[in-house]
């Protein structure tokens, strides 16, 4: 049962990160080979490092056929629907879901295998953001998780929940709890513009004055 739930929670993932990943490729005004890639990049990306750290030989998405057809159609879909919704709003919650799904079921798949909170919380937090952070530095940009929104951290409050309840209520009802709860997080965080503090150069500088 609980291997139904990782692989429904992954392969939504991967529908709502490829979405992302063609729409930022879209943005960047990318050509339409750059789309599929960064659509790929975001919606596998992360998993293929955890992967890749935890040693768990080739990466699972080069042999999965049905991530691969569902990036394809993501990434055909955003290119139809491209100006035919409200970007804004729809992709920040289409991310939050996306993260949310790739953080509980990686946090499954590491509970199923018994990590340690400490490595249960790394493959958590790289399959949910790794992705986005390779699309980002691909476009250019700073990776958003580094600089500014409660992203990261949203899946970490919400893999914590699943760590916490795992032991004590039904699997599938902890990874749904833990699911609403990431994406609760992000969006009131995303809507009520909540993002962790900055320190700039100019605070440094006062700080050392007053030192």
């Amino acid at each position: 049962m609980m291997g139904n739930t990782i692989t429904i929670l992954e392969y939504l993932g991967v529908f709502a990160f490829a979405i992302s990943g063609a729409n930022i490729a879209i943005h960047e005004k990318l050509d339409l080979l750059g789309i599929y890639i960064l659509a790929t990049v975001t919606a596998m990306g992360g998993g293929i490092i955890r992967d890749i750290v935890v040693n768990e030989g080739i990466p699972a998405f080069f042999n999965n056929q049905i991530a691969i057809l569902i990036i394809l159609l993501s990434a055909t879909l955003a290119i139809i629907l491209k100006g035919k919704w409200k970007y804004k709003n729809t992709f920040a919650f289409i991310d939050a879901v996306g993260l949310a799904a790739f953080v509980v079921s990686a946090g499954l798949k590491g509970l199923e295998k018994e990590y340690s909170l400490t490595l249960f919380l790394f493959v958590t937090s790289i399959t949910g953001v790794g992705g986005g952070m390779l699309r980002d530095i691909i476009v250019g940009r700073k990776p958003d998780v580094f600089c500014k929104e409660i992203y990261c951290v949203a899946g970490i409050i919400g893999a914590l929940v699943l760590w916490c309840l795992f032991d004590h209520i039904p699997n599938q009802a902890a990874a749904g709890i833990a699911v609403i709860v990431i994406i609760i997080t992000r969006m009131i965080c995303y809507l009520k513009n909540i993002n962790l503090p900055t320190i700039t150069t100019e605070e440094i500088q006062v700080n050392n004055k007053e030192i």
